[in-house]
């Protein structure tokens, strides 16, 4: 893709890829899917990369408990944000900040014990632009884990601009 000297094309979603983990980073989410096979302390491992990384990080946990857990839960950091009784439990909503270290702990052994039953995909909320979704990809490459890199970039639309200004000229139209 042609690129003005010096300057960098804005990647729209960098994917890293192994056998058993996927993540796809986006300006406003991470995607990560952890297959069963997936070693249990390399997903600690790339959700507190993550956390350190953009401590603002959030994700939105579903959660069926007793009443009386979800108490619990809010103990540990998490965020209460809506619930529901359904027959004898309750359907609970949380938000997990990352920047708190209990609510983190948490959902990393959750999803520890998810990824024993069953592939877990989650995602992530972030405010990381171009800058941010550089660093986690150069750190979390740093734990061997990923095989498949593929960034996909903003189409750069300059090449169009410049069929335009060319199309004007020979149709003696001005573009100014």
């Amino acid at each position: 893709m042609p690129c003005a000297p010096g300057i960098r094309p804005e990647p729209i979603s960098i994917e890293l890829s192994g056998s058993a983990v996927s993540i796809i980073l986006t300006q406003g989410t991470i995607n990560i899917w952890f297959g069963r096979k997936f070693d249990k302390s390399l997903l600690a491992k790339i959700l507190i990369t993550i956390s350190k990384i953009d401590s603002t990080t959030e994700h939105e946990k579903e959660v069926m408990c007793r009443f009386e857990e979800i108490s619990e839960f809010e103990n540990n950091g998490y965020i209460l944000t809506s619930y529901a009784r359904k027959k004898d439990k309750y359907r609970a909503v949380f938000v997990v900040p990352f920047s708190n270290s209990r609510a983190l702990e948490m959902f990393i052994e959750s999803m520890i014990q998810e990824t024993e039953h069953e592939d877990v995909k989650i995602t992530l909320y972030w405010r990381g632009g171009r800058v941010m979704m550089n660093i986690i990809k150069e750190e979390l490459g740093r734990l061997n884990c990923f095989s498949i890199l593929n960034v996909v970039y903003k189409e750069d639309n300059r090449e169009e601009l410049i069929r335009e200004v060319n199309y004007n000229r020979t149709q003696g139209t001005s573009d100014e």
